[in-house]
């Protein structure tokens, strides 16, 4: 008897965990938009963090042990950031709406450095098989807005510090030579520090006013990438495509105020695939190379309840500018 009763209360704390992790009917539909706001800035926020050469301007391998280099570049994607000024909410559950989104440059910020750790196995004038170790870190700062009128974008808060390492490794395929341009597969995780967002929805006609958070925000990135480079002289240039995953996870919370309203939250989570492709350029500075790449990123599935005037999964541009210093390849 005992055992069923045991048996019996299991099953109930299973049925009705997912149930407590949903955001009750008056709030229901302020969490729903904030988790589209979710899913509609992961993958904006983690193209800028992956975007194109794991290390600017690089082809294939560093050179071996005692070769090195260091990258501070910026990236940034031609994206669309939401706006909360006038967006309806409701107290009795989920209801469609548009978000308007305005056009703005989405910026990531990170130093990279390669170590050579192993040339290769040498195959005439050129070596294959080269091995280097990839470290990057990625900043981010704090931004906030005043939460008010027209183009609110609400607040980031960086939950502790507002640097994030990664790791990665670069197999050479074809060593640079005076005939070969360098070829490489890199893999590399980069991630966001943690934040928190979070922006006020004024009250507007018969809609009341409210809150959306994403509370201990986290963006996750692995990519691929097959590069090609080749120097001349002064100048260099470089192509390559691959793969990126992204991955994302939040405590959702909302607020929709007034005598109806309620207050509510529940997890989300996010996880996409998509193609990038980019070509780049670099000049010879002496000490220095300067270096700057333009790329795109394509395919993969995001769904929202609500609309934006671009979808989830649009194709984005992205560019990368940045400074080399080093010795090696």
């Amino acid at each position: 008897m005992k055992f069923r009763v045991l048996v019996g209360g299991l099953l109930a704390a299973a049925i009705a965990a997912p149930v407590q992790a949903q955001c009750p009917t008056a709030s229901a539909d302020a969490c729903q938009k904030a988790v589209d706001v979710l899913n509609y800035m992961t993958p904006q926020l983690s193209t800028a963090l992956a975007s194109g050469n794991p290390t600017l301007g690089q082809g294939g391998v560093l050179g071996g042990l005692g070769r090195f280099s260091i990258d501070i570049r910026a990236s940034a994607v031609n994206g669309q950031l939401p706006q909360f000024d006038n967006l309806p909410l409701s107290t009795s559950g989920k209801q469609k709406n548009p978000f308007t989104t305005k056009a703005q440059w989405i910026p990531a910020a990170s130093v990279d450095a390669g170590v050579g750790l192993w040339r290769g196995l040498s195959l005439g004038v050129t070596h294959v098989g080269g091995v280097d170790a990839i470290v990057t870190m990625t900043y981010l700062p704090n931004i906030k807005s005043d939460n008010s009128g027209s183009g609110n974008t609400g607040n980031f808060t960086v939950n502790g510090s507002n640097e994030k390492f990664g790791y990665g490794f670069r197999v050479g395929l074809l060593e640079e030579s005076v005939v070969t341009p360098g070829v490489s597969f890199a893999w590399v995780q980069r991630d966001l520090p943690t934040v928190s967002f979070s922006t006020t929805v004024n009250a507007s006609g018969s809609s009341p006013g409210g809150t959306l958070a994403l509370n201990n925000f986290s963006v996750n990135t692995s990519a691929w990438r097959v590069t090609a480079a080749k120097s001349f002289l002064i100048f260099g240039i470089s192509a390559g495509l691959g793969q990126d995953k992204y991955d994302a996870s939040s405590t959702i919370a909302a607020t929709v105020n007034g005598p109806f309203g309620g207050s509510g939250n529940q997890p989300g989570t996010f996880s996409m695939t998509r193609t990038s492709m980019f070509v780049g350029l670099y000049m010879n500075l002496f000490i220095f190379k300067l270096e700057g790449e333009y790329g795109q990123v394509t395919g993969g599935s995001a769904t929202t309840f609500n609309t934006f005037d671009t979808p989830a999964n649009a194709s984005h541009q992205y560019a990368t500018l940045g400074l080399r210093f080093g010795w090696g390849k």
